[in-house]
């Protein structure tokens, strides 16, 4: 059964039909469409929500993300916690931190994923988060597409679950059936 927060996610988070190649290197012909959702403050605030009261006894210090939509996410999940938001830039396996973004050594950090597949991007900001002495003590994902329970290091809380098909890209078969390929960051 559907939550009230699963529900707003599916109402206000579209998803397109296509042929997609995703952060994660995968590919897929569904894509979850988060700009509806962070252009509108009020909503974002309400479907962050739960996910602040799932990590609120974690009492973190900061919410790292990486940028785009994830980063208004992040942003308003840390404003709900009371701690800082930090943003990592750049594509998966190469995203870096400003100097002034920096994680403290002992500060506890919560990663903040939009939507997650293979769990990449999460470990990637864990490391990021770890790399000077923070310690990652969540990852907070909007929504799950993975078909997995996924280990990225931390215990993760996902606030919707769908079943969306994704391929290899040796074994996709829309890349067979000769269908253009669009770049997108989920």
């Amino acid at each position: 059964m559907e939550t009230a927060t699963q529900s707003i996610i599916t109402k206000h988070a579209p998803v397109r039909q296509g042929h997609f190649l995703l952060s994660s290197g995968m590919h897929s012909p569904s894509f979850i469409e988060l700009e509806p959702i962070v252009q509108d403050p009020a909503l974002a605030a309400s479907i962050v929500k739960p996910l602040a009261d799932l990590f609120r006894d974690e009492e973190p210090h900061v919410v790292i993300a990486a940028s785009g939509p994830d980063a208004i996410l992040g942003f308003e999940l840390a404003r709900q916690l009371g701690a800082r938001a930090v943003f990592a830039d750049g594509p998966l396996g190469q995203r870096t931190v400003r100097h002034t973004f920096k994680i403290k050594p002992g500060e506890r950090a919560v990663v903040l994923i939009g939507v997650i597949v293979t769990g990449d991007s999460a470990r990637e900001l864990i490391r990021i988060a770890e790399s000077d002495g923070g310690r990652a003590v969540g990852v907070a994902v909007l929504v799950d597409r993975s078909g997995a329970r996924l280990d990225v290091g931390a215990p993760l809380e996902a606030l919707s679950v769908v079943d969306l098909e994704t391929y290899f890209a040796p074994v996709c078969p829309l890349c067979a059936a000769g269908r253009p390929l669009e770049r997108r960051q989920e």
